[in-house]
């Protein structure tokens, strides 16, 4: 199946799940379709081809006719944020009845690649489509240094929150391995992961030709899995149209408050060791319900990598060593990382954990690019209070007024470093990259040196490099460092 065969199955299942006594199809109003992983890149396009308008492809598979069709943004985040968008254009009266859907077909795509088949995923569909675009995660400076990929980039983020909670390399990678080896144990037991299999924390910590290093301290099984087969999809609706609809109210799950924030480049973050998104939006969400994190039942913070789950639980002063579960499906390495549509799938699982216990709050924390986009959602059977609305409309614009790091593109002196990673290449050290100060304040990106074999073995070891002093020297593009 392609990835629209997918959502549209999803999509039936979410139709029948409502348990509504009337068609809910020709009801549809808007469909919003979450980004493809292959369409997540400017320019950027799948082996087999695709549908020129996605969200209309899915529409005609299931039957409906919608007056909006959205194809969303890159990003993790772009379920939740979806949610929240459609909460208020419902209570606007802009909207009756919406679909949200994605899927990945990323596993087929790698399998027919390997066998050599010759896929055909392409089609043609008239019809009126938001397309939202997709816009580059990082500058021109930063593509120069290697930091692009979230495999380069999150373990930056790792090292720096490893440092400022001076922990050594050590303990971190065994705080990160019971950490996901909980995460594994849900996975196991849910019928949708796509890989189901319990795996302790002691397999999580040891480098093996089955969990090999990606980039320092991450190895296999400690970053989001793409090569999945997934799809989800979820309906919303007022009150009033569930009941003109005839959906029983035991398939009600209500949003109670919401949030969301964007961050700046990597670069030009003051303290790569924190995440002020995700303190903003989760606290936000929390206090306009009259909550604390102590009031949470079931909660799925987004899991991409450890980093992740662990800014998450400082933000919202959660214990990080709980054991509560903190992920309702497995996570994005053992549920499987479904590109920019995993968190749809968190929400689908939350609901139907809602449904089941009907004084429960849930939380949804939805991750897009590298911690850069952050969208929260408060979930519950019970009614709010209140209407729903956005916990603080003000929260971009004091995000936006937080300083940000002065960066020396062309370095040349002795800095500090802030933090590092080794970037793995077919089990061997192939790219060292260094975030560091100059003496002055000022920030520079910086890599190793290719031949550099005594920096590759600092960068891979146990002892710690952040607080090393390294000579740099500007050789355009890159700033190449030495450690002295």
């Amino acid at each position: 199946m392609s990835p629209l065969d997918i959502a549209a199955k999803a999509a039936k299942v979410a139709i029948g799940s409502a348990a509504a006594q009337t068609d809910l199809i020709p009801h549809i109003d808007t469909i919003a379709f979450v980004r493809g992983f292959v369409d997540s890149v400017p320019g950027g396009k799948g082996p087999f081809g695709g549908s020129n308008n996605v969200p209309r492809s899915l529409a005609k598979r299931i039957g409906a006719n919608p007056q909006r069709a959205i194809y969303g943004r890159e990003g993790g985040h772009s379920p939740q944020r979806f949610v929240n968008e459609f909460a208020e254009k419902i209570a606007a009266g802009e909207m009756e009845f919406g679909l949200i859907a994605g899927a990945e077909a990323t596993g087929i795509m790698k399998q027919a690649g390997r066998a050599g088949l010759a896929l055909d995923w392409s089609e043609t569909v008239e019809g009126d489509l938001d397309d939202r675009g997709c816009r580059w995660l990082f500058t021109r400076h930063e593509v120069a240094h290697g930091i692009t990929f979230p495999t380069q980039v999150y373990p930056l983020l790792e090292h720096a929150w490893r440092a400022r909670h001076k922990l050594s390399v050590a303990e971190h990678r065994e705080l990160a391995s019971r950490l996901f080896s909980k995460f594994s144990d849900v996975a196991a037991s849910n019928p949708y992961s796509q890989f189901p299999q319990a795996r302790s924390a002691e397999f999580l910590n040891t480098v093996s030709e089955d969990n090999y290093w990606v980039a320092h301290p991450h190895t296999k099984w400690m970053v989001a899995q793409d090569a999945v087969n997934q799809g989800a999809a979820l309906l919303m609706c007022s009150v009033d149209k569930a009941k003109e609809l005839g959906i029983p109210e035991s398939q009600w799950i209500y949003l109670h408050s919401y949030a969301d924030v964007d961050d700046g480049f990597v670069s030009s973050r003051p303290d790569l060791a924190v995440s002020e998104s995700m303190k903003l939006t989760l606290n936000s969400v929390l206090s306009a319900a009259g909550k604390s994190i102590a009031d949470i039942d079931v909660m799925d913070i987004y899991s991409c990598f450890p980093i992740a789950v662990l800014a998450a639980c400082e933000a919202m002063g959660l214990d990080w060593n709980t054991d509560e579960a903190l992920t309702v499906t497995g996570g994005l390495p053992f549920f499987g990382g479904a590109g920019n549509n995993y968190s749809t799938h968190a929400i689908a699982s939350l609901t139907d954990q809602l449904r089941q216990a009907q004084s429960s709050f849930g939380l949804v924390t939805a991750n897009g690019g590298f911690l850069s986009k952050q969208s929260v959602g408060l979930y519950s059977a019970l009614p709010p209070e209140t209407p729903c609305k956005n916990a603080d409309i003000s929260l971009q614009a004091k995000f936006d007024s937080l300083p940000v790091a002065e960066l020396a593109e062309e370095a040349n002196g002795i800095g500090v470093v802030e933090t590092y990673t080794l970037v793995y290449k077919r089990g061997k050290p192939s790219l060292g990259i260094v975030i560091a100060r100059l003496d002055d304040g000022r920030r520079f990106l910086a890599n190793t040196a290719a031949d550099d074999e005594a920096a590759f073995a600092i960068l891979q070891g146990d002892e710690e490099v952040i607080g090393r002093r390294v000579e740099v020297a500007h050789k355009a593009p890159q700033n190449i460092v030495r450690f002295v």
